[in-house]
């Protein structure tokens, strides 16, 4: 009995109504900001991160003649590159090369198409390199090229990922 007063005490006591304004967090439904391609810094961190495990590295070149070094300078491949990338109107054709340059070097590893099932690979790719699932278009397309061409596997699916708008795009 003492419980149901209590209740009843407290109900009638929260009485007060409160009018608040409607808020709104984003961009209003139903319209969509264009993507904002990534820079050439935000690509080859992003790039390097995701293919390499690792950031762009900075390296000292001694340059030797008759076993005296004559010269030395440090190579920094994220300036190097992003530098050469800034130099160009399009750098998309550039941006390519670069990632499959990464895919083809000795510190990528990459299995190979028979040690993968094709779904499963792609599904593991998207959620890597998207931060998504793929959608139902998207992996059947994926997987149709897979299973229909026999130069289609891991590589070229991590390129093409890599190569689409919504990954150079932030």
């Amino acid at each position: 009995m003492m419980r149901l007063l209590l209740i009843v005490a407290l109900a009638a006591a929260c009485t007060d109504v409160y009018d608040y304004d409607a808020a709104s967090a984003g961009e209003p439904e139903g319209s969509e900001r264009a993507p904002r391609g990534k820079t050439s810094t935000q690509f080859l961190r992003g790039i390097y991160a995701d293919l390499l495990g690792r950031t762009p590295e900075s390296y000292e070149i001694v340059i030797k003649f008759q076993g005296t070094e004559v010269f030395r300078f440090t190579a920094d491949e994220e300036t190097l590159l992003s530098v050469s990338l800034d130099g160009l109107g399009d750098s998309q054709p550039m941006r390519n090369l670069i990632a499959n340059g990464l895919l083809y070097s000795a510190e990528v590893q990459i299995p190979d198409k028979g040690a993968v099932t094709a779904r499963d690979f792609i599904r593991d790719q998207f959620r890597r390199l998207l931060g998504r699932e793929p959608n139902t278009y998207e992996l059947e397309a994926f997987a149709a090229e897979w299973d229909k061409d026999p130069a289609v596997g891991p590589r070229a699916i991590i390129r093409a990922i890599v190569a689409s708008r919504e990954y150079q795009s932030q």
